[in-house]
């Protein structure tokens, strides 16, 4: 009877569990619908928990379920809610069939979901068929939405065929956003083919707009090809033009090659453009080798230029690494590129080494500018360490009113 009594009870388990397994098989098999999955979002208290969860109903609907998912939105009881869910499903479906998105995006009211949707689906549908997208926004009505539709679609057209976008772009009406969307165009397209953008831009009336795209056509050209930079550069039509490409290109070369950059730039005139070129590629040639940049100055033979080429490169060089810096000034010939250097290094190190600032303005040939860089250093150095200040400037031969006067002093910054 025990027996029996057992085996009675592990059959009702088994037959339980089973009865369990296929309860949990057919609920697995259901997916949970819409509404469930929005219910549930619902149920979050905070509504920061509970606004996550209706995007995230949202993001992953499939393309069956997005127009009860649009119909369910409209359900919603508060205004929060209903924009938040409305918003992820179009964009939803933005993802899924750009095409229909667009189609019943377009006819929404104008609305800041309507905008926000665009920004979205109008990216994704031009990268799937421009022409189409195309058309699509220039039908749509007059607003914002259509604006923003426009400038969007013509920026990802450019990505594959900056010619076909433009052309475009310039049949459209007037009361369309023409200039904004070839300025995104331009912008696009010079970066993606400086070289195929060259000729085009060349042509653009002069202003800010054409003078910012002949310095970005140069910069990316140049850090790809040098040489024919140069050349478009030099055929250039407009001096002004002309002038801003060459600078461009030698700051852009000297990323690459510094050297061939600055030497490029020393054969510029007149001298005026050859200064800004010059500086331009030594304060790239800073970023990557200060001594060997520091060093080449000290080769040239405009007196002018080579003052202005060291301090460009100390004002990137000493807040970096004012130890070395200050090493490279100290040695220094006396002259007046020394003293030019020392209070190149005195401007720019106060603020992060102080001390080694006053320790190099207290050599300044000039006596009274030995006192004013010195000062300038010491009363931020004596701030920051009293004692280290004090006990140099006891060992100096500054006088006893001056010494004092300092140590009275209170940092201006």
């Amino acid at each position: 009877m025990r027996k029996f009594n057992r085996w009675f009870q592990l059959t009702l388990v088994l037959s339980l569990l089973a009865s369990a397994f296929a309860r949990s098989a057919e609920t697995n098999s259901r997916p949970e619908s819409v509404a469930a999955k929005i219910r549930k979002a619902c149920e979050e208290t905070k509504i920061d928990d509970r606004l996550n969860a209706l995007v995230g109903v949202g993001d992953k609907l499939t393309l069956n379920e997005i127009p009860e998912a649009i119909k369910a939105a409209e359900e919603l009881k508060q205004l929060r809610e209903r924009v938040v869910f409305k918003e992820s499903v179009l964009k939803r479906w933005g993802e899924l069939a750009p095409a229909e998105a667009f189609g019943e995006v377009a006819n929404l009211p104008e609305s800041i979901v309507k905008v926000e949707v665009v920004r979205s689906v109008a990216p994704a549908f031009s990268q799937k068929d421009a022409t189409a997208a195309a058309a699509a926004a220039a039908k749509m009505k007059p607003g914002r939405s259509r604006n923003e539709a426009v400038q969007l679609i013509a920026e990802s057209w450019a990505k594959k065929d900056a010619p076909a976008a433009i052309r475009w772009v310039n049949g459209l009406p007037e009361s369309f956003p023409k200039d904004a969307a070839l300025h995104d165009i331009y912008f696009v397209w010079v970066h993606l083919d400086p070289a195929g953008a060259a000729s085009t831009i060349q042509n653009l009336p002069s202003g800010d707009m054409k003078n910012a795209l002949v310095m970005n056509v140069a910069g990316d050209w140049a850090a790809r090809d040098p040489s024919n930079a140069v050349k478009w550069a030099e055929a250039l039509p407009l001096e002004t033009d002309k002038a801003l490409a060459q600078v461009n290109i030698a700051e852009a070369w000297a990323d690459v090659k510094p050297l061939a950059a600055v030497e490029f730039a020393m054969q510029l005139s007149p001298a005026e453009l050859k200064r800004r070129a010059v500086l331009a590629a030594l304060e790239r040639w800073a970023t990557q080798d200060p001594q060997q940049a520091l060093s080449w100055t000290l080769k040239m033979s405009d007196a002018s230029l080579q003052l202005e080429g060291v301090a460009r490169i100390l004002n990137i060089y000493v807040p970096t690494a004012p130890e070395a810096a200050g090493h490279w000034v100290e040695q220094l010939a006396p002259g007046p590129l020394r003293e030019s250097a020392i209070g190149n290094y005195v401007e720019d190190v106060r603020l992060w080494d102080p001390g080694a600032g006053t320790r190099l303005a207290s050599k300044t040939a000039n006596v009274v500018e030995r006192e004013q860089r010195t000062e300038q250093c010491f009363t931020l150095w004596h701030a920051w360490d009293p004692d280290a200040a004090r006990r140099w400037l006891k060992g100096t031969d500054f006088s006893e009113d001056i010494k004092q006067r300092w140590l009275s002093e209170k940092p201006t910054e």
